[in-house]
């Protein structure tokens, strides 16, 4: 019986539109909270230049701005935008219904107040200071309850798949859905509830910021890339197995990063820390090869579809950005660029680059299946979708590039006796403005992307508007 009912396929319309208002709450949502984190950070960056703009009130300084931005990024945008696009992917892998909607929408709604909650109280002073985890200790069991609710839905959503041969991004997102509560928890527990003592805080900080990026939001990139690929161009990905030795070198070598060099800790820990940054080289090798493989024969059509288009510079960005990091822990060169913005840098270029290209890939093939649940889908306008990738594109690679210059530059000045600090940090301020030039360009193509997206909704609305008064004539 339960084979059967394994074999009976349900239609695609059918599962989107099952998904339709718990997903779209999700990354509507994540949407709205990137606009906001993106403000803060242009303000931010304005201020190492205008230090005068915003100056006279407290809840504007650069400390709690840059907290509210990193915040309404990773809590507001990138973790919502993850849980949307893996839930998906699991009732289409699994050719299933996604499962406990009542329940997604609870959750998305109890997740997206408690972010509110919790910038707000970064803004008052409340932020507890560890960076990727600055969320007030009120809040952090809010944020826990909802994303378990939402999780134990595409849990639930997985065990019931109709389809039993696995495909990859299904092993990348329940990687990514287990991850989180884990790495969550004990950092509540032993940064909030009952801390550690000494540097063993930082050291679990560390770990936690390292985990939550390159494991739980690298993870759902992945699984979107490794989706769209081979779907889009309409070949089978080159090999699962390949696929799958990235999944665990990634889960292994991955998560024992993020400790700088010379930290206050044991040398074991750094070392261990630098070895597991230096070992993601193999599995990083490995889906470049798989993905390389799967496209090689197909690589101008790339650019004939938007998804396509925005999960390959997504990917072109998540290897570089693994590259400066594995280079960045040698210890020629992290004696040069440490505690510069160097790794700045390459945060920005995974976050902002990577995951948010990923992101939106995902979004512009989804979502008009979401809003229509039929085969005549509504349509993107092509020339926002240009102006969006355009100015997405440049504001990544501007703010990129300046922050790289600046944090090499930094590195070298400071090795350097003639120079004092007072000239180092003012020689910085031009990469530092470009930087801002970038924010501001990232800031408008997410602004054309809302555009787009309202338009969208009003086309969608339209038709069934238009389906609904020939219905009512039929029936006269």
């Amino acid at each position: 019986m339960n084979m059967n009912r394994r074999c009976q396929p349900i239609p695609r319309t059918e599962i989107d539109a099952s998904c339709s208002v718990p997903l779209l709450s999700l990354l509507g949502g994540g949407l709205l909270w990137l606009l906001i984190g993106c403000i803060f950070a242009l303000i931010a960056s304005l201020k190492f230049h205008a230090p005068h703009f915003l100056a006279n009130d407290a809840h504007w300084t650069y400390g709690r701005i840059h907290a509210a931005h990193l915040t309404a990024l990773l809590y507001g945008f990138a973790l919502p935008s993850a849980l949307g696009v893996g839930l998906w992917l699991l009732c289409r892998l699994g050719r299933m219904r996604l499962a406990g909607l009542a329940v997604i929408f609870i959750g998305a709604v109890l997740w997206n107040l408690s972010v509110a909650v919790g910038v707000a109280g970064i803004l008052c002073g409340d932020g507890d200071g560890y960076e990727s985890f600055e969320m007030p200790r009120y809040v952090t069991a809010t944020l826990f309850v909802s994303y378990l609710l939402i999780a134990t839905c595409g849990v639930l959503t997985f065990h019931r798949r109709r389809e039993d041969t696995l495909y990859p991004s299904q092993w990348f997102v329940l990687g990514s859905l287990f991850w989180f509560p884990w790495i969550f928890s004990t950092a509540s527990a032993l940064l909030l509830c009952h801390p550690a003592r000494g540097v063993m805080q930082a050291s679990i900080a560390w770990w936690f910021a390292n985990n939550l990026s390159y494991i739980v939001l690298g993870f759902t990139g992945l699984a979107s890339i490794f989706y769209f690929v081979p779907k889009l161009l309409g070949r089978p990905l080159h090999s699962t197995r390949l696929a799958i030795f990235a999944f665990w070198g990634l889960a292994l070598f991955g998560s024992l990063g993020g400790v700088p060099d010379g930290a206050p800790l044991p040398a074991w820990m750094v070392s261990l820390s630098m070895v597991g940054t230096v070992l993601t080289a193999i599995p990083v090798l490995a889906v470049i090869l798989n993905l390389y493989q799967t496209a090689r024969n197909d690589t101008r059509a790339l650019d004939t579809d938007t998804t396509l288009r925005f999960t390959y510079v997504a990917l072109i960005f998540w290897l570089i950005a693994n590259v400066q990091r594995i280079v960045g822990v040698l210890p020629d060169v992290s004696g040069l660029t440490n505690y510069t913005w160097y790794p700045v840098a390459q945060w920005e270029l995974f976050h902002c680059g990577f995951f948010a290209f990923a992101i939106f890939g995902a979004i512009y093939f989804i979502v008009p299946r979401l809003l229509n649940g039929s085969d005549d889908l509504p349509v993107w306008s092509p020339r926002l979708i240009q102006w969006h990738f355009g100015t997405m594109l440049a504001g990544v690679l501007i703010s990129y590039l300046a922050l790289l210059v600046a944090g090499i530059g930094q590195g070298y000045f400071l090795g350097n006796p003639d120079y004092t600090f007072t000239q180092i940090m003012t020689g910085t301020l031009i990469p530092l403005r470009a930087g801002t030039t970038g924010d501001l360009l990232f800031i408008i193509g997410v602004i054309i992307f809302l555009l787009n997206f309202a338009l969208l909704l009003r086309q969608c609305r339209h038709g069934r508007t238009e389906k609904a008064v020939a219905q009512r004539k039929e029936r006269a």
